[in-house]
């Protein structure tokens, strides 16, 4: 399948499941290759400072195939990584390591110790490597209390009252009137200054 079919199936189909895809009659042969795409796509978004060459090292390890369809997979996933995730956290967080990680290398290759140690220094604060790591509270094991919903003022030690629907429909009755009188009224005539900002009455001098 040409290139760019690949590219607008995988835009759609690359976290969907095998039965989904079985549903929308995607060849067996694009869905094993969606797989092998999203297995790589999260290896790289999980290991944002690793290489093209190991990438592709790794497709050919895992997937034992040629170095030029583990190239044209490359092409595939740099795509989805710039399409599905430009205004996600995580595609920001893969090009900020990514970029990082270039700074640090040219720095390296012009010896440049202070450029080398401030690319450390934003590497460290931006994976907050001063911090500890999150504690387990332990939440999923609570366990859920089995309350069972009731309509029965029993269980709370409270006596029921009979016909209680009844007595609500006759309460309204009584007392709901849909009949609406019109009531004049005048402004009240006052200087709200007066009320609200007195002034001070200034007390002879002796």
């Amino acid at each position: 399948m040409p290139l760019p079919a690949t590219i607008d199936i995988a835009k759609e189909y690359l976290f969907a499941s095998v039965e989904e895809m079985r549903e929308k009659n995607i060849p067996e042969i694009i869905q094993q290759r969606l797989l092998r795409l999203r297995d790589m796509y999260n290896y790289w978004l999980q290991y944002p400072r690793i290489r093209e060459q190991e990438i592709v090292l790794e497709l050919q390890k895992r997937y034992d195939i040629q170095k030029s369809a583990a190239y044209e997979d490359i092409r595939i996933i740099k795509y989805l990584l710039g399409d599905l995730n430009k205004s996600t956290k995580d595609y920001h967080r893969y090009r900020f390591i990514q970029r990082n990680e270039e700074s640090y290398e040219m720095a390296k290759r012009m010896k440049d110790a202070r450029a080398m140690a401030a690319c450390d220094n934003y590497y460290a604060k931006y994976m907050q490597l001063d911090k500890e790591d999150a504690k387990d509270l332990g939440y999923d094991k609570i366990v859920i209390q089995p309350f069972q919903p009731s309509t029965d003022p029993t269980i709370l030690g409270i006596r029921p009252i009979p016909n209680i629907r009844q007595r609500i429909a006759d309460k309204i009755k009584q007392y709901m009137n849909e009949d609406i009188q019109d009531i004049r009224f005048e402004d009240a005539d006052f200087n709200e200054d007066d009320i609200f900002n007195p002034k001070k009455v200034e007390e002879p001098e002796p």
